[in-house]
């Protein structure tokens, strides 16, 4: 596994309550962005109602959002680094390929084998492997073949270091390196009972190791991804609707921006920015 960068905290980077989406706090917010024209986004976040929350993470608001036309629930998306594609999992276990700017699905897979992680899971692809990973806070640490559905299942959760012992709540996972062509990188979650930043290393064990303390208190659902630019990896969470920065090296959160309209159940960086505009998406209540 590589070793991270040891300047990947010094910038804006990436990005996987239960209370309805305060859609009109959306809307207010989204209508006053996008008022005077096109508007750049380069994150993307999942909201209840199956809604894509378009973000400009250095602005730390709200750009827009699209509702995704698909049955259930979505409990998770990433985008693809082989591909660039956006993918996303229901509450009844299928995998789906999303076009983000219109809401439609283009392909789905079920899982071979079932996965019961709900909201408090984690969803990032394996840059290197080109393998989905899910994981749980129930523990499920799933490796999965999008392109089929085929599921291997890795081992089970739990903390190798001074937490030995302690049940894993993990609710969000990132890679680093999420780039097309990486030969190494490294799986990091956030567990949110002890609220704090984990490795998962190896991904395939299953084995914890408690980076340290995010410094607030991480909702029971919420999003999370790693930029990287050239060799820098830079961390994203969200939790209810704020959205903080997040130390590699130490696990210590920084506010960015309150956007509101939360909760977010995920969280994924785009392959390139996008220019959205009133015309890209549903038209605001």
């Amino acid at each position: 596994m590589s070793t991270l960068p040891s300047d990947q905290d010094q910038g804006i980077g990436t990005l996987t309550s239960t209370a309805p989406l305060m859609e009109e706090s959306v809307a207010e917010e989204a209508s006053s962005s996008l008022l005077f024209g096109i508007q750049q986004a380069d994150l993307l976040a999942l909201g209840t109602f199956n809604r894509l929350i378009f973000i400009n993470a250095e602005a730390g608001r709200i750009v827009g959002f699209r509702r995704v036309q698909v049955p259930g629930v979505l409990l998770g998306i990433d985008f693809r680094p082989a591909n660039g594609q956006l993918y996303g999992i229901t509450n009844e276990r299928i995998l789906y390929t999303i076009d983000p700017l219109t809401g439609q699905t283009l392909s789905s897979q079920a899982l071979s084998v079932p996965f019961d992680g709900g909201t408090l899971s984690g969803f990032d692809f394996n840059p290197v492997a080109d393998r989905l990973r899910l994981t749980g806070a129930n523990d499920q640490n799933f490796r999965v073949n999008v392109d089929t559905g085929d599921v291997i299942v890795d081992g089970t959760l739990n903390y190798v270091d001074d937490q030995a012992g302690t049940n894993p709540f993990i609710t969000a996972s990132a890679y680093t390196n999420s780039l097309a062509g990486a030969t190494s990188t490294q799986l990091f979650n956030i567990d949110f009972r002890l609220d704090q930043l984990v490795l998962q290393n190896p991904p395939n064990d299953g084995g914890l190791v408690s980076i340290g303390s995010l410094g607030f208190n991480f909702g029971v659902i919420g999003g999370f991804d790693i930029l990287t630019e050239g060799t820098i990896n830079r961390g994203f969470l969200i939790s209810g609707s704020d959205l903080y920065r997040v130390n590699l090296s130490t696990g210590a959160a920084t506010l960015v921006a309150n956007l509101r309209g939360g909760p977010f159940l995920s969280l994924s960086f785009m392959p390139e920015p996008v220019s959205v505009s009133t015309a890209d998406l549903e038209p605001l209540p």
